[in-house]
């Protein structure tokens, strides 16, 4: 009989040792979790100067292509350079919205006119006469795409796929955009010459 408690007293014991350590275990995980969110959340608050200059440029080149794509809609001739011009002052001004939200995020200020350079060329538009209008607007915007393009590219190509911070995310995607909105506006220069 003496040896039947012992028993069960080992048992019992053995069972409130396990409860203890796998508490002691699961709470250990949650704080590593819980840390590794805090960590990752306080990351996805801050940029860099290169990443905080990216965003600059970013606005600058989102500015230019609604300016080059509201006067495509007010002054083209071509149908299709209207509405391509609609598509690119609707795409832009979403992202120049979700720049504008991104800067609050990282608590960043954005710049409040254009680059010089994209100044330039919307100027350079806006001064075409009505006979040279579409084709300068197929040549302007296709050259602001591959600008556009090669500035993201540049930047993004250090990026790790696997940082997944809201402004690298946003990076990637609209790289992706810029260069299928590259590949339509030379696209459609082309039949227009043809």
């Amino acid at each position: 009989m003496k040896n039947l408690w012992m028993a069960a007293t080992l048992t019992l014991g053995a069972l409130a040792f396990a409860s203890c350590s796998s508490d002691t275990q699961e709470t250990d995980t949650t704080a590593n979790v819980d840390t590794e969110l805090n960590t990752t959340a306080a990351a996805d608050t801050t940029l860099n100067e290169d990443k905080r200059e990216f965003m600059s440029k970013a606005h600058s080149i989102s500015t230019q292509q609604v300016e080059l794509g509201k006067l495509a809609a007010e002054r083209g001739v071509n149908t299709q350079v209207r509405e391509y011009g609609q598509q690119m002052v609707d795409l832009y001004s979403k992202k120049l919205e979700e720049l504008q939200d991104m800067s609050r995020q990282y608590s960043t200020t954005l710049p409040q006119q254009m680059e010089e350079d994209h100044a330039g060329r919307v100027q350079e538009l806006r001064d075409k006469n009505t006979d040279e209008f579409d084709q300068s607007y197929w040549d302007t915007v296709v050259d602001a795409h591959k600008d556009a393009l090669s500035e993201f590219e540049d930047n993004v190509k250090d990026i790790e796929e696997t940082d997944n911070t809201t402004f690298n995310l946003w990076a990637r995607n609209t790289t992706k955009e810029i260069r299928a909105q590259m590949e339509n506006a030379m696209r459609f220069r082309q039949d227009y010459r043809n």
